[in-house]
Order: C-alpha cells, then sequence, then structure tokens
C-alpha cells in the first residue's frame, strides 16, 4: 500500500470519531485540520476541508517526525506539496501560528495550480505571460532573493505566484473552493 493510500485510509477513518475543528491522530499519524491553526482555525479549517474533498491529506510533518521536516543546520523546511501523490506537508516544528498559516496559503497556491493541470499528475500551471509578469512586477526583493536563492530556476514561476499569494489565505481559499470537486 502506498503512503497516498495509507493516509487516506486514515483520514476517512478518524473523520468518522474526531470533533469538528480538531486534528487527527490514528496510529501515531498526525493529520492536521482547523484547529491546529490558532487565530486562523476558520479560514484554514475551509482550506483543508476543501483539500480532504480533493482526496489530499494536510500532515503534521513535526508530530510526526518526518525526516524532511528535520533542521538540517540553519536550514529547514516549512512545508510541501507533492502533486503526484497528492500530499501535503506542514512542518510545524519549524514555525509558529503566523508562518504555519503562510505556509498552508504558499502550498495551497500550489494545489491550485496542480489543479489547473488536473489534479493526479505532476504538472503545475502559473497561467499566462501576462499574468505571471504582474506577478512578478508586484513580488517584494526579499522573497524573489528567497526565490532565487532557494529553488532551482525550472521552479521560479510556480514559486512566484505561492510566494505573491502566501499573506492572502482568504484569496486563496475563495481560488481553491472552485476545484472542489
Amino acid at each position: 500500500m502506498n503512503i497516498k493510500t495509507t493516509l487516506l485510509s486514515l483520514l476517512t477513518l478518524s473523520t468518522l470519531s474526531a470533533p469538528v475543528l480538531a486534528g487527527y491522530e490514528y496510529d501515531g499519524v498526525h493529520l492536521m485540520d482547523g484547529s491546529d491553526f490558532k487565530g486562523n482555525e476558520v479560514v484554514a479549517g475551509e482550506m483543508i476541508d476543501s483539500l480532504t474533498e480533493m482526496g489530499i491529506p494536510v500532515v503534521d510533518g513535526g508530530k510526526n517526525d518526518l525526516p524532511m521536516c528535520e533542521k538540517k543546520g540553519d536550514s529547514y523546511m516549512l512545508g510541501a506539496y507533492a502533486p503526484g501523490p497528492n500530499i501535503m506537508i506542514i512542518c510545524t516544528q519549524n514555525s509558529n501560528s503566523e508562518l504555519m498559516m503562510e505556509t498552508l496559503t504558499h502550498e495551497v497556491v500550489h494545489v491550485i495550480q496542480d489543479a489547473r493541470a488536473g489534479i493526479n499528475n505532476d504538472e503545475m500551471i502559473v497561467g499566462d505571460r501576462s499574468y505571471f509578469q504582474r506577478l512578478v512586477n508586484a513580488l517584494h526583493p526579499s522573497k524573489a532573493q528567497t526565490i532565487q536563492s532557494l529553488y532551482e530556476e525550472k521552479d521560479w514561476a510556480v514559486e512566484v505566484e505561492a510566494f505573491h499569494w502566501e499573506d492572502q489565505p482568504e484569496v486563496v481559499n475563495n481560488e481553491l473552493k472552485k476545484f472542489v470537486f
């Protein structure tokens, strides 16, 4: 059984007994919900509900001790979305509530990029050239520097869009809802 099948099975089992807005703990795997995002429970909960409907579990990388979330010197990861298996991971031990929400929003932008191409593939679509140029022009220089220093050039376009929208969870949440099946 692959990790996505296992996590989706866990998510299904846990939703049967878990209270509203409570993280799901099942067999040592913590799947996140809105209550994991203090101060942003409602919009985070809506995003995660939409992701769940799309078949995308949100895994707490900190509580699950995922190696990708471990600090390596001064370097650490905040989160990731894997478009092939459709799994999102938030590295909770590396951030505070505000940064966790920003990370969730950033990763949801990647889900939207994947949904534009059709979920269940590895392709992500940003949009037309004029849209992308507007994002680049509006991007804060520090975010542009982060993208250039942390990501391969082939990933810059998807990261520009994600960094641009990461501090606007309501906008991203509304866009995500357009892709819920």
